[in-house]
């Protein structure tokens, strides 16, 4: 009997194949560009302007700036029964907000 020689093309699988609606569509390598865009924007402009739900620095982020050892004077300041997070340098001051928009 002859042994079946099975090769694979591709070594890797992408990240894109994990995500929920990926089988639903119809050509996979066209990701589409102008909602990931429209994702970036929302969260840079987000993070920089400090709008409370629309930034990715919160407690959780800054609690793993501790797991992994860097930047520790970000670290969240307990003071009695609240926890506040210090300004970073990418958060835009009142000034500088108004100058942007």
């Amino acid at each position: 009997m002859k042994k079946k020689t099975v090769t694979k093309i591709w070594k890797k699988r992408s990240i894109f194949f994990y995500l929920p609606y990926w089988c639903k569509l119809d050509v996979r390598h066209c990701i589409e560009v102008m909602h990931i865009e429209k994702n970036v924007c929302d969260n840079l402009i987000g993070t920089l302007l400090n709008i409370k739900g629309k930034t990715n620095d919160g407690v959780n982020a800054r609690l793993d700036l501790i797991k992994m050892n860097i930047l520790e004077e970000l670290t969240p300041r307990e003071l009695g029964k609240r926890t506040y997070l210090l300004a970073t340098c990418y958060i835009l001051s009142k000034k500088e907000k108004t100058s942007f928009l």
